[in-house]
């Protein structure tokens, strides 16, 4: 898949449902003994198969993922509490790989030139395989879980550290990790209805038309926050 500058919409091959995938398939998977790794990658695999066979994802139960996985369903078990939590941590990985991955340079606030943006939607084009039949095949609060989760402890700590800025009232962070999380999603199930045709740079500038006053409003509420320095 060529992903050369503004040349990369040419249209993906089958993009939505590739059974391959790098990511580890769990929150944290440095350290992850190799054969639990293999375990959880197969799984991982093995539902997108499914998928990809043209079963409807509420008819898939965890002995057909783990008979197409090659693991037993007490394997299944240690790793896995049933299929919803497979597809919650794939989406959280992406999520994670996605946001781990951009410079703070992109954090700085106002979001109006559309950096941020751009670098999330790029990162996102990076795992378009996963993506595809996560925002499309699967119910939409598999991946919105995860999503808000890695707004509320990535995103927001980094726009919050990048620009020294308070922390947020509970409201605020509520509504806008919500708000964020529901915008992305909607944006990434429209562009995999799309084939993946558009750029990300297209994307992320309507995306960030509806979004940047958000951060602008994250920006100012967090201000409102910031610790007065006293003079000793």
């Amino acid at each position: 898949m060529s992903r050369v500058g503004k040349e990369r919409p040419e249209k993906p091959q089958k993009t939505a449902l590739h059974t391959e995938s790098s990511l580890p398939f769990t929150a944290d998977g440095k350290g992850l003994d190799p054969r639990i790794a293999r375990s959880r990658q197969a799984v991982g695999q093995a539902l997108m198969a499914l998928l990809n066979d043209g079963r409807p994802y509420a008819q898939i139960g965890i002995s057909e993922v783990a008979a197409r996985a090659g693991v037993t369903r007490k394997t299944f078990y240690a790793h896995f509490d049933s299929v919803d939590a497979v597809v919650r941590s794939m989406a959280f990985d992406v999520c994670v790989a996605v946001l781990a991955d951009i410079e703070d340079s992109s954090f700085v606030l106002p979001m109006a030139d559309d950096q941020l943006g751009t670098a999330i939607f790029s990162r996102f084009y990076d795992h378009l395989e996963t993506l595809a039949p996560l925002t499309i095949l699967c119910p939409a609060e598999l991946f919105l879980e995860p999503a808000r989760e890695t707004v509320e402890t990535i995103l927001f700590r980094r726009i919050l550290q990048v620009n020294q800025l308070g922390p947020l009232s509970p409201f605020d962070h509520s509504f806008l990790s919500h708000s964020i999380s529901a915008s992305v999603h909607g944006a990434l199930t429209a562009w995999a209805s799309r084939d993946f045709k558009d750029s990300p740079e297209k994307v992320a500038e309507f995306v960030m038309t509806m979004m940047a006053p958000v951060g602008d409003l994250l920006m100012e509420a967090a201000q409102k926050n910031v610790p007065v320095q006293t003079k000793t």
